[in-house]
């Protein structure tokens, strides 16, 4: 494939994954949510899984070997798209300190990165994606004229570029805001324990006039958000456990879930 193909494909499998997303959420959480990292219709680790796959079948001497039997091919497909998985997520929470997926909730996961039965599910789409879609995109990358995909690459890579920048933007707008609302309330946190602790009788009062404190900054907070970083936000699963450090004085202080929960309940209202 020409560099053109490859960034068109790219794009095309990357919104292909966008759209199995959104056809997925549905079913695990009752209502429609983009969970990508983007604005735009796209999800990228799909689109680079893909295309990867797609390259190893067509150029590795070992992926196109005749020997290639089903099961062999199941567990490449299987054990590959966890591995992407699960570097895209540790990746991503490193950078972003936040997490776009988590299943924490199903059984066999690995640090709530990867479980078992998605990589069991990606190795069967693997194997029809080697079967029956790569034939098809063969034929289609023969029919349609180099100068089409050479336009198409150069319109794509202006709109991912621009979203990227939008999004990166956004995201480090909104993790600053969040930084300094818990930089906030780790001092009054601070000063919350030095007044409870000469009159332990006031504990229980004064954590609970805290806690309330926390959440109405938070709303206060989601309200002079923008709406990218609202919608930024929506899509963000939980924020890490690295995010948290530093915040438990007293009372742990999680303003960025305290936030993403306030946004949600908000949008579904």
């Amino acid at each position: 494939m020409s560099i053109s193909q490859v960034i068109v494909c790219f794009m095309f499998y990357s919104f292909l994954g966008w759209l199995w997303e959104m056809l997925y959420t549905p079913f695990e959480f009752k209502y429609v949510e983009n969970r990508g990292f983007f604005f735009f219709f796209l999800f990228p680790i799909y689109g680079f899984s893909i295309l990867l796959l797609q390259y190893l079948i067509k150029c590795v001497p070992f992926f196109t070997s005749e020997n290639m039997t089903l099961p062999r091919l199941f567990l490449i497909c299987m054990v590959g798209s966890a591995i992407v998985e699960y570097v895209t997520s540790f990746t991503m929470e490193k950078i972003f300190h936040a997490r776009w997926w988590d299943y924490s909730n199903f059984p066999l996961n690995l640090n709530g990165r990867i479980c078992l039965l998605a990589s069991t599910f990606f190795g069967i789409v693997g194997v029809i994606l080697v079967l029956y879609f790569f034939p098809f995109m063969d034929i289609v990358l023969r029919t349609i004229p180099q100068p089409i995909f050479d336009t198409a690459s150069l319109i794509l890579m202006f709109i991912f570029g621009a979203d990227y920048a939008l999004t990166n933007a956004s995201l480090n707008s909104l993790l600053e805001k969040i930084e300094n609302a818990n930089r906030e309330f780790v001092e009054k946190g601070e000063s919350v324990y030095q007044a409870v602790a000469s009159t332990p009788s006031n504990l229980k009062k004064k954590i609970s006039d805290y806690e309330v404190e926390t959440l109405e900054k938070a709303r206060s907070l989601a309200e002079g958000l923008s709406d990218s970083q609202k919608y930024l936000l929506s899509r963000i699963t939980k924020f890490s456990v690295s995010f948290e450090k530093g915040k438990e004085n007293l009372v742990k202080v999680d303003m960025g879930n305290k936030l993403k929960e306030y946004i949600r309940k908000k949008r579904s209202n």
